[in-house]
């Protein structure tokens, strides 16, 4: 049995694998330093300095202002991935293959069927090798 964090941006909905989460984060504050790409800023998380990213913006989709943060742990550093709403862990048992006609980005590593319904499943750990994106060493 696999696993997941499901959560959803705009009416999309995605899940990531559980060992790829630390925790879900509420920040009430970002604090905006040097802007990068796809960087909302960095959010306090027991006196640590995490940066945020904007997960929507980086899967090109509008995304509502209300949001969450996913903290992963990559690298031995956290990373914040900003989500509209986590709906919880759910489980499968085997990833499932796009459909060929499908040519999913590499983050991407296959959908998972919940219910009635596909959840496509994303990998961090990719996002952040396949954006390069920049984390602050600690």
């Amino acid at each position: 049995m696999n696993y997941y964090l499901k959560y959803a941006i705009s009416n999309i909905t995605f899940a990531t694998p559980i060992e790829e989460v630390k925790e879900v984060a509420r920040p009430k504050n970002i604090s905006k330093r040097k802007r990068e790409k796809n960087l909302l800023g960095f959010i306090d998380l027991r006196k640590k300095k995490v940066p945020l990213y904007d997960l929507p913006k980086l899967l090109d989709i509008q995304a509502e202002e209300k949001f969450e943060a996913i903290i992963s742990q990559i690298d031995k550093k956290y990373i914040g991935f900003k989500v509209n709403k986590v709906l919880g862990i759910i489980t499968a048992e085997d990833l499932l293959p796009f459909p060929e006609l499908v040519k999913p980005k590499s983050y991407f590593q296959g959908i998972i069927k919940d219910d009635d319904s596909f959840v496509q499943v994303l990998s961090f750990k990719k996002i952040v090798s396949g954006f390069k994106l920049k984390t602050r060493k600690k």
